[in-house]
C-alpha cells in the first residue's frame, strides 16, 4: 500500500486558492490519506479514471445542485491525487513529475475544501425542489460528462499513439490495461480528458449552481485545469511517439 504525498500550504496554485475558498484555512485531516480516502496507488492511469467514473455513478441522487457538483468534483480530485501519486512513484520525466507534485498537493487541499463545503451545505435548508428544469438539465450535463469520460480517455490514447497504429486500437474504452507503455506518457495523455471533464463540471456549477463559494472555486478550477491541459499538450508535442517502421 503506497503512502500518498502530503500537501503544503506554500504551493503557488490557483487550485490551492480554490480550496481555501471552500475550507477557510489550510489544515490536514488526521487520517493517513489527508482525507482523500485514496490509500493505494492505482495499477495504471486508466484505472484511476475508471474508479472515478464508477464512484461518481454510485453517488446517491440529490436535488441539491451544489451538493451534487461538490460530490462529483470530489471524485474528480481523488482521481487526480491517484494519477499524480502514480506519476511521482513511477514516472521519470522531471517536467511531469513537477506537475504531478503540485497537482497532488493542490487536489488534496481541494478535497478537504469540498468536504467542508458539503458539510456546510448539508446544514442549510433545502433550496431546490426535487424536480426542476434547472436541476434536470444540470444532472443530465454532469451525467454526460461522467459517462463520456472513459471513451474520451481511450480515444485520446489511440490518437496519441498514432491512430490506426495504436496498440490500444482494438481495446474497449473501459479496458483498465489500456496505456501507451509509459507511465510518463500515460499521465500526460490522460490528464487532458480528465481535466476536460473537470472543466465541464465546473462550468455546469458556474451556470446552474447557487453557492457563492463553490462558484468562485469552480472559476479557479476552470482556469487552472486549462493551464495544466496546455502544459500536458505542450509536453506531448515535444515528445512525439516514435514512428513504427
Amino acid at each position: 500500500m503506497a503512502v500518498l504525498p502530503t500537501f503544503s500550504c506554500s504551493l503557488p496554485s490557483r487550485l490551492l486558492l480554490a480550496g481555501s475558498l471552500l475550507l477557510g484555512s489550510c489544515t490536514g485531516s488526521p487520517d493517513a490519506t489527508n482525507g482523500t480516502g485514496v490509500s493505494a496507488l492505482p495499477l495504471n492511469m486508466m484505472g484511476a479514471l475508471h474508479t472515478m467514473a464508477q464512484n461518481s455513478q454510485a453517488l446517491p441522487p440529490t436535488g441539491d445542485l451544489d451538493v451534487y457538483f461538490a460530490q462529483l468534483m470530489r471524485e474528480n480530485h481523488r482521481a487526480a491525487v491517484s494519477m499524480s501519486a502514480l506519476e511521482l512513484a513511477q514516472g521519470r520525466d522531471p517536467t511531469l513529475r513537477s506537475m504531478a507534485e503540485e497537482m497532488n498537493h493542490a487536489h488534496q487541499q481541494l478535497i478537504l475544501g469540498l468536504d467542508s463545503a458539503i458539510r456546510r451545505l448539508a446544514a442549510r435548508p433545502p433550496r431546490f425542489p426535487e424536480h426542476t428544469t434547472g436541476s434536470d438539465r444540470f444532472a443530465r450535463l454532469l451525467a454526460t460528462a461522467t459517462n463520456g469520460l472513459s471513451p474520451a480517455a481511450h480515444q485520446t490514447l489511440v490518437q496519441a499513439e498514432g491512430g490506426q497504429r495504436s496498440p490500444n486500437l482494438g481495446l474497449r474504452e473501459y479496458h483498465e490495461d489500456a496505456g501507451t507503455g509509459s507511465i510518463d506518457r500515460d499521465f500526460a495523455v490522460l490528464l487532458v480528458p480528465h481535466h476536460q471533464n473537470s472543466i465541464e463540471l465546473a462550468q455546469a456549477e458556474m451556470e446552474h449552481g447557487e453557492d457563492a463559494g463553490l462558484q468562485k472555486a469552480a472559476l479557479l478550477i476552470v482556469r487552472d485545469q486549462q493551464r495544466e491541459i496546455d502544459q500536458a499538450s505542450a509536453w506531448l508535442a515535444q515528445h512525439p511517439t516514435p514512428v513504427s517502421r
